[in-house]
C-alpha cells in the first residue's frame, strides 16, 4: 500500500536543500509511529520518494511524496499526527491512498502551476497576454555556465492575470521538458515587461488523466485532510 502526501513549504525553511527536507520527513515519519515499509539489507531506509525537488529559496503550496506502508493507520487522524512532528514552515495538507496501478509521484508529474507576485501589473496586462498568445518564442538563456535555446511556447500551457497583481502560469514540468519558473520571468522582461516580480512560488503539480487533461497529483482517490 502506498500513501501520497501533499505538503506546503514556506518561510525560512525554504532555504534548506532537498536532501535535508527528505531527512526531515524520514524523522517525522518515524516519530509519528506509522507502519512505514523499509528496504532490506545492511542499511534499511523508508520506501519514500518525492515528486519533484524545488530550487532552494522557493516556496510551495503543492509538493508531494509517496510512502509505502506495511499497514494503514487511521486515515482520519494521519495528517494531524504528521503535522504534530513538523516544524514551522512545513505542513502536511492532505493524504490519499494510491491505487495499485498508479505511477509513482516523480514519473507522474507533467505540469506545474507557478504564482508570480508583482509590484504593479496595471500597465502590463496587454503585453503579458500578447506574450502568451504567441505560437513561438525562441529564448536563449544561461544556466550553470551553459547556454540553452528553447521555444518557450511549447512548454507553456496556460496563464491567468489576477486583479491582485499576480500571474499564474502553467508550464511543462515533466522530465522531458521541465521549464523553470525563473526562465518565464526572464523571457517576459526581454519581451518588454516593466513590472517588477517580487517573488514566486509553486502552487500545484499535475499529472494527466486518461483523456490527457491535467489533474493534480492528489486527485487520484479519496482525500483525507
Amino acid at each position: 500500500m502506498i500513501l501520497r502526501f501533499k505538503f506546503k513549504k514556506y518561510g525560512p525553511v525554504v532555504y534548506i536543500g532537498h536532501l535535508d527536507v527528505m531527512r526531515f520527513f524520514q524523522k517525522a515519519i518515524r516519530r509519528s509511529n506509522i507502519d512505514a515499509a523499509y528496504t532490506e539489507g545492511f542499511s534499511p531506509h523508508q520506501k519514500l520518494s518525492f515528486a519533484q525537488p524545488l530550487s532552494v529559496g522557493i516556496e510551495t503550496d503543492g509538493d508531494y511524496f509517496d510512502l509505502e506502508m506495511n499497514s494503514l493507520p487511521d486515515m482520519n487522524t494521519l495528517v494531524k499526527r504528521m503535522n504534530e512532528q513538523c516544524v514551522e514552515g512545513i505542513e502536511i495538507v492532505c493524504v490519499t491512498i494510491l491505487n495499485d496501478d498508479a505511477d509513482n509521484a516523480m514519473s507522474s508529474v507533467k505540469a506545474a502551476d507557478y504564482l508570480y507576485y508583482f509590484d504593479d501589473l496595471s500597465t502590463d496586462k496587454a503585453l503579458i497576454d500578447s506574450f502568451f498568445s504567441q505560437e513561438s518564442f525562441i529564448f536563449e538563456y544561461t544556466r550553470k555556465e551553459k547556454t540553452k535555446t528553447k521555444d518557450l511556447m511549447q512548454d507553456i500551457y496556460d496563464h491567468k492575470i489576477s486583479d491582485d497583481n499576480t500571474l499564474t502560469v502553467k508550464v511543462n514540468s515533466s522530465s522531458a521538458g521541465n521549464l523553470k519558473a525563473d526562465v518565464v520571468i526572464e523571457a517576459l522582461k526581454q519581451f518588454g515587461l516593466k513590472a517588477e516580480c517580487l517573488k514566486y512560488k509553486r502552487t500545484e503539480l499535475y499529472t494527466t488523466d486518461d483523456e490527457g487533461s491535467f489533474v493534480p497529483l492528489m486527485n487520484l482517490g479519496e482525500i483525507y485532510d
